[in-house]
């Protein structure tokens, strides 16, 4: 795979990868139906194979549904592929809803957050890290929402793309605090900005906002920007 060490992304998924499903709008508001359709996709009580177990598509989706965190995939073609539509989107950490998936990247984020976006997956497409946590403020004393994107890797270490957990993580601090029987102190030496992801700030120009997921959808879909743009995410 051609590695791209420019901090732009393909972020319009203008590109294909070997898993690209062709000639189906990326702004489809039923992409995930027609891709079903043009491939054969199994559902249901189909079984499929994974790398350790054989799970029916319904388990699956039981399996995924059940985690304690919402989950988004978006590919190494910067095309957002799948979430975990275990909620209805207002009840969610980060809203997502069904006529989102299949869309770029570009079309899940307002275009102010658009670079902050290309920054961190270009991070971890390029391996600069495995990971990067984003907590979001402004959520009060009685939550901590934490969106931590994770670079995919087949088995002969190739990038696939991000997997975006975001989850609440007060409940489990709470939880540890009181099987532990101990409390928060602050630290006035501690610096949030080493803790997490956030270190990166000045360098990427990342915003709280700058999701990999869909958690942002732009009022409209514009045109992609080719200019703007590159290759990164072409294999070869």
């Amino acid at each position: 795979m051609t590695e791209n060490k420019s901090p732009n992304e393909d972020l319009f998924a203008t590109g294909a990868v070997d898993t690209t499903i062709s000639d189906i709008s990326k702004d489809s508001d039923t992409w995930v139906e027609q891709a079903a359709n043009k491939t054969d996709a199994v559902s249901g009580d189909t079984y499929v194979k994974l790398d350790c177990g054989v799970l029916t598509v319904n388990q699956l989706n039981y399996l995924l549904n059940s985690m304690p965190f919402e989950i988004t995939y978006a590919d190494d073609n910067n095309q957002f592929l799948y979430y975990n539509h275990m909620l209805p989107k207002e009840k969610m950490l980060a809203s997502r809803e069904p006529s989102q998936v299949g869309n770029a990247i570009a079309y899940c984020h307002p275009q102010k957050a658009r670079k902050g976006a290309a920054a961190v997956v270009n991070m971890l497409r390029t391996g600069k890290t495995e990971t990067f946590k984003m907590p979001i403020p402004g959520n009060g004393p009685d939550k901590y929402i934490v969106h931590d994107y994770t670079a995919m890797h087949d088995a002969n270490g190739n990038y696939r793309g991000v997997n975006e957990q975001v989850y609440d993580l007060m409940p489990t601090i709470k939880w540890y605090l009181q099987q532990t029987g101990q409390m928060l102190v602050k630290d006035p030496d501690a610096r949030p900005d080493t803790i997490t992801g956030a270190s990166q700030k000045q360098e990427t120009e990342i915003e709280p906002d700058t999701t990999t997921g869909a958690s942002q959808q732009p009022e409209s879909k514009p045109e992609p920007q080719t200019d703007a743009t590159t290759s990164a995410s072409h294999t070869d």
